[in-house]
């Protein structure tokens, strides 16, 4: 019987794609591979539903669960209050992730890879028993950032909205403008949005591993499994903004990407 992967990918195609990547690598490795997936967000994210499908479709050995509806779900609006509905749906569909695993041949799961921002889950595999990993789809800078911000600021400085435009010096990356972090962190720290935020990173950290010798920061062992980058589609048709790129002056054009829910303003 083959070692079994269960992959609990988080709600937001960009999010997704790399676990699905990921999933190719697990297969090539010999594991069987189950993704179990909340389907509510097929009415609410038609975008993340078409990615679905189209992972389902192309990936045949790869087995999709979708995970019952529960009552009355908590809305997820890609909106201010986005990441409060988020890990509330995710903390009511913790039951039928226990039953999925539960489901599974006795002793064939060999671990859970859950997204970063659904670690509420780990309480499941805790209470199972069953080892688990965070996925954390990011860069390494982006990964170092997130294990120092949910201890700052303390108790008596300034909130990073109160920084503003102040750099911040978190080890291992550039100095970063305050202004420039998540929008949750820019809340007030004793606000739910921000305290929310600040546990699911807080919940990345381990107190075996500390981030640097004698920092408050925790850390458990990090494995770099990438690049995960969705290979190309077949048909060899260019998109129209390439078309339009072809054309623009050489170094006259900056690209920004900032996942399926970043945005920037025109300034």
């Amino acid at each position: 019987m083959k070692k079994t992967v269960v992959l609990y990918p988080g709600l937001a195609v960009s999010h997704f794609v790399p676990m699905m990547q990921l999933a190719d690598a697990l297969l090539e490795e010999g594991y069987a591979v189950v993704v179990a997936v909340i389907d509510i967000t097929n009415e609410q994210n038609t975008a993340f539903a078409a990615a679905v499908d189209r992972a389902a479709a192309s990936k045949p050995s790869v087995t999709f669960c979708a995970l019952p509806r529960i009552k009355d779900p908590p809305t997820v609006a890609f909106d201010a209050r986005f990441i409060l509905g988020y890990f509330e749906l995710v903390r009511r569909y913790n039951k039928h992730l226990g039953e999925l695993l539960c489901s599974l041949p006795a002793g064939s799961v060999h671990a859970v890879i859950v997204d970063a921002l659904s670690n509420d889950a780990l309480d499941v595999t805790r209470e199972m028993g069953i080892p688990a990993y965070t996925f954390f789809g990011w860069g390494a800078s982006a990964l170092a950032a997130s294990f120092q911000l949910s201890l700052i600021p303390t108790e008596g400085q300034l909130s990073f909205k109160e920084l503003g435009d102040s750099p911040l010096d978190l080890f291992g990356v550039p100095p970063v403008p305050a202004s420039h972090l998540f929008h949750e962190f820019l809340e007030e720290p004793k606000s739910e949005i921000y305290q929310a935020m600040a546990r699911a990173l807080g919940a990345l950290e381990d107190p075996r591993f500390p981030f640097l010798p004698g920092s408050e920061v925790t850390v458990p062992p990090a494995y770099a499994v990438g690049p995960l980058v969705e290979k190309a589609g077949e048909t060899k048709a260019k998109h129209e903004c390439l078309a339009w790129l072809d054309k623009q002056p050489k170094h006259s054009v900056v690209f920004l990407c900032f996942g399926s829910m970043g945005f920037h303003s025109e300034d």
